[in-house]
């Protein structure tokens, strides 16, 4: 297992937007990730529990990818890979409230055997950078038209 972290990003929302946009947004989010993600099925298995199924572009091309998600709003989505090449992967996203900004701290135990540490280390950091940059423009389309955001109209 190889230990990655990357703490430090801070989103221009506040919390509750920021989940809003991950879990209930079906106009912005996912055209975020359009261009990295592809054929994505989701089935919950509970209240708080879900199996994505998907093909993600981690910059070396298409991989399949099965994890299971557990949402605890607002503070901690946790995310374990299960089947790809990295099956047995595990990551905690934590999230803060800023005031009116989120901050997001991610801890992970990743494993391949297809690469070494420091290239799981590598990569991961691409992949987070790269979901950031992806994500931001449409979070700030998203808190524009959010009511906690815009206010109430007069």
């Amino acid at each position: 297992m190889t230990y990655v972290e990357d703490r430090g990003t801070v989103l221009d929302a506040p919390l509750e937007v920021v989940w809003d946009f991950m879990q209930k947004d079906e106009e912005f989010h996912p055209k975020a990730h359009a261009t990295t993600l592809r054929n994505v099925k989701w089935k919950d298995l509970s209240e708080v529990t879900g199996i994505i199924r998907c093909e993600v572009d981690d910059g070396d091309g298409w991989r399949k990818m099965v994890a299971r998600l557990t949402t605890i709003r607002p503070a901690v989505r946790v995310v374990e890979e299960l089947e790809g090449p990295y099956a047995g992967s595990k990551m905690v996203f934590l999230y803060s409230p800023r005031g009116r900004k989120t901050a997001v701290d991610v801890l992970c135990y990743m494993r391949s055997s297809e690469l070494s540490p420091q290239e799981i280390k590598r990569k991961q950091l691409r992949t987070f950078a790269s979901a950031h940059a992806e994500d931001v423009p449409y979070l700030r389309r998203f808190a524009r038209k959010h009511p906690l955001v815009r206010g109430p109209r007069s």
